[in-house]
């Protein structure tokens, strides 16, 4: 199943299942367009039996999610792709449970450029091995395992994996909560402790603070001992934001959060910006800093911020980066 946009509880916290962009919502909105219904991939368990040659191929053909051209929701169409058998140091997975992230919407935009076409989208998924290639020991058929990032390709009922990007599903988490905390849970981690080490008595701005990833750095945050201040768009989005650790609440939409954030700051700024928004928000974030503040630019929700000249960062010699999940995982 694809997991929809609500929260559900998670060791006493509340986490959002997928980013809840308009983006990701028009694509919720077009799933029962290009699907025959709701999607979901029931594990019956597998079964041996004797099958004719018809009967192999036809196993070889599954449904998947497919991006022929960029765009819209509306590109994404629902077709019988093969998958094949896995070689050695593959599995193959039937897919229980798939996330959806930002990055998704990236690269069916093509913000971020798929290395074939068509392609199919997805990132993260929760499934049970159905087949293990040649050789393979450690894995085995009927095991659940969890995947996050490379390859791309999870928006299928089945697909083939590298053994060395899967982790085992201990049976006491819901697939549902797994495919839903894996990818946005790696990109809190490697935030708040490689990116910039969030410590305690750090103040730290967090947009998006009730999104997916927002609602983890609000809770990670806050776990180490900072000041967690965090920026949403509606009432509700706030009250949600506060129950996940944030000390200060700004509804942008209502007040200014560069004037906001100046008066709990008391003038002095914070130590970083977790900032996922982009265009809307970035030269915001940048007066928000202190002395030698990090500007965290993680995603680009609103659009892609303009090109920032040296001497905007001078002025408080404050460092800029822009990081991505996969160069903090290669070893």
């Amino acid at each position: 199943m694809f997991i929809s946009p609500k929260f559900t509880k998670f060791h006493h916290r509340q986490i959002l299942h997928s980013l809840g962009s308009s983006s990701l919502n028009q694509l919720q909105r077009a799933l029962p367009k290009i699907t025959p219904s709701t999607i979901r991939v029931p594990y019956r368990g597998a079964a041996i039996r004797p099958i004719s040659s018809s009967a192999v191929a036809a196993s070889n053909m599954v449904k998947a999610i497919r991006v022929h051209e960029l765009g819209g929701p509306e590109v994404l169409k629902w077709e019988d792709v093969e998958i094949g058998e896995p070689k050695d140091g593959e599995i193959r997975v039937k897919n229980k449970a798939i996330g959806l992230n930002f990055i998704d919407v990236y690269f069916r935009k093509g913000v971020y450029k798929a290395s074939t076409m068509p392609f199919t989208p997805g990132m993260e998924a929760v499934g049970v091995v159905t087949a293990v290639g040649p050789g393979l020991t450690g894995r085995k058929i009927g095991d659940l395992v969890a995947y996050a990032g490379t390859p791309m390709g999870a928006y299928a009922e089945e697909q083939i994996l590298p053994t060395e990007k899967i982790i085992p599903v201990p049976p006491s988490i819901d697939p549902v909560i797994a495919a839903s905390i894996i990818l946005k849970g790696m990109t809190a981690q490697f935030l708040v402790r490689q990116c910039f080490k969030v410590e305690p008595r750090h103040t730290v701005l967090i947009h998006a603070a009730a999104g997916g990833v927002g609602s983890l750095l609000c809770q990670w945050a806050n776990a180490l001992g900072a000041t967690v201040i965090g920026t949403v768009s509606t009432n509700e989005k706030a009250a949600q934001a506060k129950e996940d650790g944030c000390h200060h609440v700004i509804l942008y939409k209502e007040e200014d959060f560069v004037t906001r954030v100046n008066e709990i700051a008391s003038g002095n700024g914070v130590e970083v910006v977790y900032d996922s928004v982009g265009k809307d928000t970035f030269e915001g974030s940048l007066a928000c800093l202190k002395v030698r503040g990090y500007m965290v630019s993680f995603g680009q929700s609103s659009g892609s911020p303009e090109p920032v000249p040296l001497s905007a960062l001078a002025a408080k010699s404050l460092f800029l980066t822009r990081p991505s999940l996969m160069q903090y995982t290669l070893s």
